[in-house]
């Protein structure tokens, strides 16, 4: 076992004894060391004889446990420090602040609403005329014309040609209905009068002979009476008296012949005083109907070709802008194409889906704003949805736009319906603070600001609508908000 010998360890100790004497620290961790270190410095300083070994780890076992006595204090007393310094930096005020209280004001009630613009009447122009080539164009997109102005003509050569058959046939019915109407020639017209003398005179005859054939019956009847009476005397014979009365019986025919011959010339008479009046008048009514007829269809085929004629003609159904053309030379047209697209009138409207809620407190009439972000324009409201969908719960309103507002077609837009005044939580302009497009204020709440999210509805000069986020009369920091951070101390000045 190795000893070290009594003045080697009175050395050592004095060396330590005189580092602790002469070193502030030293003594400092000396006062601070505990009550079984200090019973090793005793152990140490009697004068006993211990190995070399015992003594070494004794001396470095304190003076670990003297350095980590030291370091453990220094720490403890710098955590307390720094403990003591964040109490006293948190009651300290990062800035002096206003405050406002959030309350209810009257703000405008404005509905805010999105939608495309579009053509209010839009008009698809075609024509019926089917398998004919477009000859001409006369308009392009974006001319502004008049009712009636020829826009595109079609190829009508055939049924121009067809026109004029029609015509030809129209112009021959009409001259036929002048012959049946109107009455013969004079040298005709004297024929007829004569024959129908003719038949007069005839008629006489037959009623002469007539009167004669009766005389002579009535004179048989007497001779054949006369001559019974005798053959009854005896006067005459039997032969006479029968001969008397044949002669009696054979009157009685010719008379009845008398009678037919003379209802015949009766009805010749009548016959021919028909043609005089007719060659007087014109032909027969029968006639006449057949060639009015006639010349009433050719007229209706004249005037269907003229009107296929017409539907050649593309023609601008009102005034209007053209916005689409669909008509080219030398295309074949078919029935039902449309070969233009136009605004009736240039009229022009947004026509925008809108809640139930807010369709109910919209009325004809009410003024709007409509903007792109670039240009503006001031329409009103024309015609609100009668009904709401019954899955979104969305009407439609339909709003009137100028044309000469320069908004075309398929923009979108945003509109604006100002519908009075309304009562909403407001706050100053100047508390409100953004980040990218998320708002909102702070409130101090027991000195201390609070950073709370809000929603922003209508500003109105220096107020802004907060639609949530906080509630009435919370107190919003106005002036030096953006100078905070969330929980940051701060000082209320007046």
């Amino acid at each position: 076992m190795m000893t070290l010998d009594p003045k080697s360890e009175q050395s050592i100790y004095s060396s330590a004894q005189q580092s602790s004497e002469t070193d502030p620290s030293s003594r400092r961790v000396s006062k601070q060391l505990p009550g079984q270190l200090k019973g090793v410095f005793t152990t140490i300083k009697s004068p006993l004889r211990r190995s070399s070994v015992a003594v070494a780890a004794a001396l470095t076992a304190i003076v670990v446990i003297g350095s980590a006595s030291v370091a453990g204090s220094v720490m403890i007393s710098k955590s307390a420090q720094n403990a003591a310094g964040a109490k006293t930096a948190k009651t300290v005020p990062v800035a002096t602040v206003t405050v406002l209280p959030a309350q209810m004001a009257p703000v405008p009630d404005v509905l805010e609403l999105t939608g495309s613009i579009s053509a209010t009447d839009p008009l698809s122009v075609g024509s019926s005329a089917g398998g004919l080539v477009i000859t001409q164009v006369n308009v392009e997109e974006g001319d502004y014309v008049k009712k009636g102005q020829i826009l595109a003509t079609l190829d009508s050569s055939v049924l121009r040609a067809q026109l004029a058959a029609a015509e030809a046939r129209l112009q021959g019915a009409g001259a036929s209905v002048v012959k049946a109407t109107q009455p013969n020639r004079p040298e005709d017209i004297g024929s007829f009068e004569a024959a129908y003398k003719q038949a007069l005179a005839d008629v006489q005859n037959r009623r002469a002979m007539l009167d004669q054939a009766k005389a002579s019956r009535i004179l048989a009847q007497n001779n054949a009476v006369r001559y019974a009476n005798l053959f009854k005397e005896g006067a005459v014979s039997e032969m006479e008296s029968q001969t008397k009365s044949t002669e009696a019986t054979t009157t009685g025919s010719t008379v009845r012949a008398a009678e037919d011959n003379l209802e015949a010339a009766q009805y010749m008479a009548q016959q021919a005083a028909n043609r005089l009046e007719m060659a007087r008048q014109g032909g027969r009514k029968e006639d006449v109907t057949i060639s009015r007829a006639t010349a009433n269809e050719s007229a209706a085929t004249v005037q269907q070709i003229r009107a296929q004629i017409e539907q050649t003609i593309v023609r601008a159904p009102d005034d209007g802008l053209i916005t689409k053309r669909f008509a080219h030379i030398g295309d074949v047209s078919s029935g039902g194409k449309t070969l233009f697209e136009m605004i009736r009138r240039g009229e022009i409207e947004l026509k925008a889906q809108v809640s139930q809620e807010d369709i109910s407190r919209l009325s004809n009439g009410q003024p709007a704003e409509i903007s792109d972000g670039i240009r503006t324009a001031k329409g009103k409201v024309f015609q609100i949805s009668p009904t709401v969908d019954t899955s979104t719960r969305l009407g439609t309103v339909r709003i009137s736009i100028p044309k000469e507002s320069q908004f075309k077609t398929g923009m979108f837009v945003k509109g604006k319906i100002a519908r009075g005044q309304r009562n909403a939580l407001v706050v100053p302009n100047s508390a409100v603070l953004a980040d990218n497009d998320v708002y909102y204020v702070f409130v101090n709440e027991n000195g201390i600001a609070k950073k709370k999210q809000v929603t922003i509805g209508a500003r109105v000069k220096e107020l802004a609508e907060v639609n949530s986020g906080i509630a009435p009369g919370e107190q919003v920091i106005v002036a030096g908000a953006g100078f905070l951070n969330d929980q940051d101390p701060i000082a209320v000045g007046q």
